[in-house]
């Protein structure tokens, strides 16, 4: 067992709020005079006391705003600009891409997967590529833990590596039908993106739609990230893991400031323009009448309190946690990694990003 020892909190309130709690002169920040980091920073604490390290970094248009480093067990390298697994975020990055290529007539969501690879199982054939964005398609999940522990040991070159540990399984229904989360679903989806770019792997098929803005980048053996932990506090376990063959489902690894920086993309209409946002980005219903708010593999809603459009991904599993949020009309982004599968990082994410645009960190009472 390695267990590392506490390091110094970092926090940095950077010269785009001119290092102090005055409004950001970032462009397109909100109209407000005055940031609550002092707020920010309590509740960053608090949550930071159950993991090994985590990191946050906030942006108000193309600028930071505010970051924080913290954690009970802090490797000397671990930080904003650290690399981290960052698990299912990554389906909304893969899934913007599909957005992005939506938004510019180059794909139909709507077609059947079987035509971009007509090699897949003929049961394939009513399934479309956005149902597999929206989990809606009845590929499977992972059945067990055995069932994750393999294919975590599998090693991948490529998406069409992956497919043999589950494409040959039957849906779970017919599709359309309803909503069931699947990992899954996204690696045969990364698969496709490569399909339709024609680069030879993930990597250069996300960067071939996304262009310079992607910088993540696939998971690996040998990969320069953060040491992953299992275990609890006061007692981390350092433990060996490569996500790789999950891909756009689950795959990725990122630092807190590029995840940010992806976000920001999207709140300021470089990914897709925001009218599109706003109209697509929206919740629906599966055909069994269920409300779903996941679509181009994110959450998506308006936060009714403060009238806010917004698109946002957790993402856990043993040895990491994160959240992406972004803000769309304040054009706010919260990012948050960390190396431990602990605590959610929801609530955080939504106050940092209430907080950065200008509202209270939660909904303030009605007083009627």
């Amino acid at each position: 067992m390695i267990i590392r020892l506490p390091a110094a909190i970092a926090v940095f309130t950077l010269a785009a709020c001119a290092a102090s709690s005055e409004g950001a002169s970032a462009p397109n920040a909100p109209a407000v005079t005055q940031y609550d980091t002092a707020e920010a920073q309590r509740r960053f604490d608090v949550l930071a006391k159950n993991f090994p390290a985590l990191n946050a970094t906030v942006m108000v248009g193309d600028q930071i705003v505010w970051e924080a480093e913290g954690g009970v067990a802090r490797d000397d390298r671990d930080g904003v600009d650290t690399d981290y697994n960052i698990y299912s975020i990554s389906k909304m990055l893969t899934g913007l891409a599909f957005a992005r290529l939506e938004s510019e007539g180059a794909v139909d969501l709507d077609q059947s997967v079987r035509r971009i690879e007509p090699r897949l199982p003929a049961f394939h054939e009513k399934v479309t590529l956005r149902q597999l964005l929206g989990h809606t398609a009845g590929v499977r999940h992972y059945r067990s833990d055995k069932d994750w522990i393999a294919f975590n040991d599998m090693r991948c070159d490529k998406p069409q590596d992956a497919l043999g540990h589950f494409v040959e399984d039957p849906l779970d229904f017919e599709p359309g039908q309803k909503f069931s989360y699947s990992t899954f679903g996204f690696t045969l989806a990364s698969h496709l993106l490569v399909q339709i770019t024609g680069e030879a792997t993930y990597d250069d098929a996300m960067r071939a739609v996304w262009g310079e803005r992607f910088v993540a980048t696939t998971d690996s053996e040998d990969a320069d990230k953060a040491v992953n932990y299992m275990g609890e506090a006061g007692a981390f376990e350092e433990i060996y893991l490569s996500a790789e063959c999950k891909f756009g489902g689950g795959g990725l690894i990122a630092s807190a400031r590029d995840l940010a920086a992806m976000g920001s993309a999207l709140a300021n209409g470089d990914i897709v323009p925001t009218d599109f946002a706003l109209e697509k980005f929206t919740p629906g219903k599966s055909a069994d009448g269920a409300d779903t708010n996941y679509v181009y593999g994110m959450g998506v809603g308006l936060a009714e309190s403060i009238d806010v459009h917004y698109a946002a991904h957790s993402g856990g599993s043993p040895g990491g946690r994160g959240f992406l949020m972004v803000f769309l009309e304040p054009k706010v982004t919260v990012a948050l990694t960390s190396n431990f599968d602990g605590p959610h990082h929801a609530d955080l994410a939504t106050a940092l990003g209430r907080i950065f645009s200008g509202f209270p960190a939660e909904a303030e009472e009605s007083s009627e």
